[in-house]
Parts: C-alpha cells; sequence; structure tokens
C-alpha cells in the first residue's frame, strides 16, 4: 500500500509538470507581451520537460530498488533469488524449497553486509593542478555525475555592489537558492542567458531583494546585468557535494568520494576546463590536471544585441 502511494504521489507530481508544459508550450508569441517573455517560456518549457524525464528515470530506479530490498526481505534475508524469484543471480546459490543449507542465514547476512559496506565505502581525490604560463586563480575540482539535491540547501548570496558582483565566482549544489540583492546606488538588472538556467531579475533599484533564483541544471552559469556591461559572475552549478576549491600551491583533496569509477572535473572561470576517469580504490586515487588560461568572450545583453555606448 504504502509503495502504491508512493509512486501514485509521484506519478500525480509528474503529471502536473507535465501538464503545465504542455500548457505552455501551446502558447504562441500573439499571447505574450514581447517576444522575450515568449523567449522566456520557451525556456522554462524546455527546462521543465528535461525534469518530467529525469524524475521519470529517477521512479524506475525507485520501484528497481524497491524490488531488489522487498525480494530479500521476502526471501529471509537470503540474496540469491533473481527478479523472478526463483531464478539465481550470477555467483550465487539458491536453496531448494524447503531446504535450509547449513549457515546459509550466516551466508545471507554477510553477503548482505558486505553489500552495504562496499556501497557506504569512500575514500579521498587527491591531485594537482598546473596551468600553463598562467596563475591559478579561482579553480575547482567536483565529482561528476547524477544531481543530488541537498535535504538541507542553504542561500547563496551574490551581491551588486559599487557596479560589480560580489563575489565573483560562486560554486553552488543543484537546488540551491542564490539571492542577488542590490546594495548599490543605482540601478541594476542581473540575468542570465544560460540555457537550462536562465533568468531576467529585471530592474532592481537600491535595497531592492528580489526573490532567490534556484538553478537545476548543472554547468557554468554566467550572470550579467543589463546596464552596465562590465558586471559580470561565474556561477558553477554542481551535480552533488562532492567540489573544493583548488589551494593556492595547485594541490586539493576531494574527500567522501564513493569508491568505483568516477569522473572528475576541474573548472576555473578563467581557466580551460579539464576532466579525468579514475578508478577510485580504498587507497583514494590521484590526479593531476594539465590546463591553461582561457579569457571570458564578450557577451551581449539579454535580448541578445549590443550593449549602448552610454556611460556607465
Amino acid at each position: 500500500m504504502a509503495r502504491r502511494s508512493f509512486i501514485s504521489g509521484l506519478g500525480l507530481g509528474l503529471a502536473l509538470i507535465a501538464q503545465t508544459a504542455t500548457t505552455v508550450r501551446a502558447a504562441s508569441p500573439a499571447d505574450n507581451s514581447s517576444a522575450a517573455d515568449y523567449s522566456r517560456l520557451a525556456a522554462e518549457v524546455a527546462h521543465l520537460q528535461q525534469e518530467v524525464r529525469e524524475q521519470r528515470q529517477l521512479i524506475l530506479q525507485l520501484m528497481e530498488m524497491h524490488s531488489a530490498l522487498l525480494r530479500y526481505v521476502q526471501s529471509g534475508g537470503n540474496a540469491n533469488l533473481g527478479p523472478n524469484g526463483q531464478t539465481p543471480m550470477p555467483g550465487f546459490q539458491v536453496t531448494a524449497p524447503g531446504e535450509k543449507a547449513a549457515g546459509i542465514d550466516n551466508r545471507a547476512e554477510g553477503q548482505g553486509r558486505e553489500i552495504l559496506a562496499r556501497a557506504a565505502a569512500t575514500a579521498t581525490v587527491s591531485g594537482s593542478v598546473h596551468v600553463k604560463g598562467g596563475a591559478i586563480g579561482e579553480a575547482f575540482v567536483y565529482l561528476d555525475g547524477p544531481k543530488v539535491l541537498s535535504p538541507h540547501p542553504k542561500a547563496v548570496e551574490i551581491k551588486q555592489d559599487h557596479k560589480q558582483f560580489t563575489p565573483a565566482c560562486s560554486v553552488v549544489q543543484v537546488g540551491t537558492r542564490v539571492l542577488f540583492p542590490n546594495e548599490d546606488k543605482v540601478f541594476h538588472n542581473t540575468f542570465s542567458r544560460t540555457p537550462g538556467d536562465a533568468f531576467d531579475l529585471g530592474t532592481l533599484k537600491a535595497g531592492d531583494k528580489p526573490n532567490p533564483v534556484v538553478f537545476m541544471t548543472p554547468g557554468h552559469v554566467e550572470v550579467f546585468c543589463n546596464i552596465h556591461s562590465k558586471m559580470r559572475a561565474d556561477v558553477m552549478v554542481v551535480p552533488n557535494s562532492h567540489w573544493v576549491r583548488v589551494r593556492d600551491d595547485g594541490t586539493f583533496q576531494l574527500a567522501g568520494i564513493p569508491l568505483g569509477t568516477r569522473h572528475v572535473i576541474l573548472w576555473g572561470p578563467k581557466l580551460k576546463q579539464a576532466s579525468q576517469q579514475l578508478e577510485v580504490t580504498a587507497a583514494g586515487a590521484t590526479a593531476t590536471f594539465t590546463t591553461e588560461a582561457s579569457a571570458p568572450s564578450p557577451h551581449l545583453n539579454k535580448h541578445g544585441g549590443e550593449y549602448g555606448s552610454y556611460e556607465e
């Protein structure tokens, strides 16, 4: 009953999201106040559709895990049963009906503990970063993988002050609320045209504290002001909580990485991104990144046009 209620609830939520996406998608530019509004709605629809696909995949994975655990419990802790409750899984043996081989309970319990221990085992990835002909500056290493929302997400604040974003570089986990208060004495219009995480806060006067922006798509988000072309903030949205800042000497230690084949990525707002695939064992793993500086490219305003020539 609990499983049916859980799946029904998730299914209803997905259906509502899909219905909303379909309704907005059916709108035409004539239904909106401007082509810019329609483009924003289209981007939001694409984002919703991607979220629906990811949530459906997550539900399927949860159902498979639930079924496996249910079979394990119903078999009295015998991990030998296959998907249909009768076919043995590779590497295991199933006792005949009514037969209770000596020590099988202990073996099943031991197998269960071993599986849980392997799943919980983690190690540290250590390494260094080398930048050809330049300084490291702001650099981070993070673990790539499926999106994992933080159970207790903290709000991150990027202030607008003295015609600058502070801090100019941030790393946040998917689902994090990011605030952009205007603590300057002039107007600002914070926006991003990054696919999947595009937003436009509109005109903000001094002292305004707009609603937070929630980033849900992993990747590099470029943030600008539509009034002041020199204002720029770089936000890296990482898929999970496994990330660390590279030290000034180029070294780093990324702790708590699950054992197995893992993909780690080096990112910095002024560096060419680099990645490595590692085999993380109980002894850990080592990664050495060699990259080079990469200057940010010129950007357009929120409408995709050039900035004006007025004095900033």
